[in-house]
């Protein structure tokens, strides 16, 4: 009795969602109909969809504000400690030609100093002579 139920239900659905031949003919020639788009005044006038409006809240003349703190850019400090085998040692790591620091790239590597870039903007960095000087002892 189940079986018959469910051979009923579905013989039904398959009938009723069935489109005719003329329908199908309906909706394919409804498809091939060239379509007016939309002209170019319209689009140029088109407000763009991904800006943000916002609201200008008008502020009374009573009420006070406070100063809000200026934040400056700091720019980040480069220390050229070493060079060896056509590497840098800055800021404690080491550093081949066209490896990206902070926002630099490093253009080249000299005896004892690097010259880092940022499309117009050229740093150079220059081994500071230190003080202190190491003394080597033979060992026994």
């Amino acid at each position: 009795m189940k079986k018959l139920y469910i051979l009923i239900i579905l013989t039904a659905f398959l009938y009723s969602t069935s489109l005719s031949h003329t329908e199908i003919t309906k909706m394919v020639s409804k498809i091939k109909e060239e379509r007016g788009g939309i002209g170019l005044e319209v689009l140029d006038n088109t407000p763009n969809p991904f800006t943000i409006e916002k609201e200008v809240i008008e502020v009374p003349k009573e009420i006070k504000i406070k100063k809000l703190k200026t934040v400056t850019k700091v720019e980040a400090s480069y220390e050229l400690t070493a060079v060896l085998n056509h590497k840098a040692f800055i800021n404690k790591k080491w550093y081949r030609i066209g490896d990206k620091i902070g926002s630099y790239r490093v253009n080249s590597i000299g005896n004892r100093s690097v010259i880092l870039k940022n499309g117009s903007e050229v740093k150079r960095l220059i081994i500071e002579k230190r003080k202190k000087k190491f003394k080597m002892f033979k060992g026994n």
